[in-house]
């Protein structure tokens, strides 16, 4: 196989891959980085913006399939790359890894793993992150009242309470709010409050089993921060290395951007978010020997006037 001259670090990788870009290289060039870190490695590369690409209960069959493949292995990496989804699928991925490699589990991060990305990168032993990598705060988003976009849930906690001070505090007339009111339903605040608890004491779980389960303590802050949506204000703020090593305190390691390794992995980064784009595929999921891909098809569904 012909490989991209990754020594010399001038040289554009994506300009070079357009032509050719089959699987075969992108699992020669896995199949090296799994001789590399002496462990089975796997990617789940999420092409964001094309329908379905959110972490969904589906991906759990692909994965599967692909972890079949590499089934004699104890030892295991995830190459992530997501901006999220389903935390609870998130949480069913990481118990399927953490089954099948008992012995080590750790996750690289090319480019970014956030939301329920991040939740499972505190899932694993150990992170690697390049220095352009970034994890990102795990405060769920709820769907906007009316069912268009997302929004924090704690944007409507703190909207509530917002109204509160502003009568009980200033003295507004509570006249004033009952349309707002009447859209902030009990049961939907209910929502929201379980789903930041439910994602603290899901982050909370998994660090004190793995990677801090030397400090329970920080285990318990980390999954605070991440989760309260008050210590990281925007939940798109990007965590990089720094921050993840020195204030979350995590098992994070950087990657040396002018290694071997560090090429490899941002070619096989670039090859698979390329060949998801022209294959309008949702997701690539892959290990050295097999390469699967997931596409959504949405179909408009009209009514036949009479």
């Amino acid at each position: 196989m012909e490989n991209l001259d990754i020594n010399n670090k001038n040289s554009p990788i994506f300009r070079n891959i357009i032509d050719p870009n089959d699987a075969t290289k992108r699992q020669h060039l896995i199949s090296e980085i799994k001789e590399t870190l002496e462990s089975a490695v796997i990617t789940y590369t999420a092409n964001v913006g094309q329908p379905g690409s959110g972490i969904m209960l589906q991906d759990a069959i692909l994965m599967e399939d692909i972890l079949r493949t590499v089934s004699d292995q104890k030892k295991g990496v995830l190459m992530l790359t997501s901006s999220g989804g389903d935390p609870n699928a998130a949480e069913k991925l990481m118990q399927m890894f953490r089954k099948r490699f008992p012995d080590s589990f750790q996750i690289i991060v090319p480019f970014y793993a956030k939301s329920a990305a991040t939740l499972m990168c505190l899932g694993s032993d150990k992170i690697c992150m390049g220095y352009g990598s970034e994890l990102g705060s795990i405060d769920p988003q709820i769907q906007l009242i009316g069912g268009e976009g997302f929004i924090p849930a704690r944007a409507y906690l703190d909207g509530l309470n917002d109204i509160r001070k502003k009568v009980k505090e200033e003295g507004d007339p509570i006249n004033l709010y009952y349309g707002m009111l009447q859209q902030l339903k009990p049961q939907y605040l209910a929502i929201c409050r379980t789903a930041i608890d439910e994602s603290r004491i899901t982050a909370q779980k998994w660090l004190e089993e793995y990677m801090l389960n030397d400090n329970p303590e920080q285990a318990k802050l980390v999954a605070n921060w991440l989760s309260d949506g008050t210590t990281y204000r925007s939940h798109g703020k990007p965590i990089d290395f720094k921050e993840a090593k020195e204030k979350l305190k995590l098992n994070v390691d950087e990657l040396d951007k002018d290694s071997d390794l560090w090429q490899k992995i941002w070619e096989v980064f670039l090859r698979t978010i390329y060949h998801a784009q022209v294959t309008n595929n949702a997701k690539l999921f892959e290990s050295k020997t097999n390469s699967l891909g997931m596409s959504v098809n949405i179909a408009s569904i009209g009514t036949k006037r009479k």
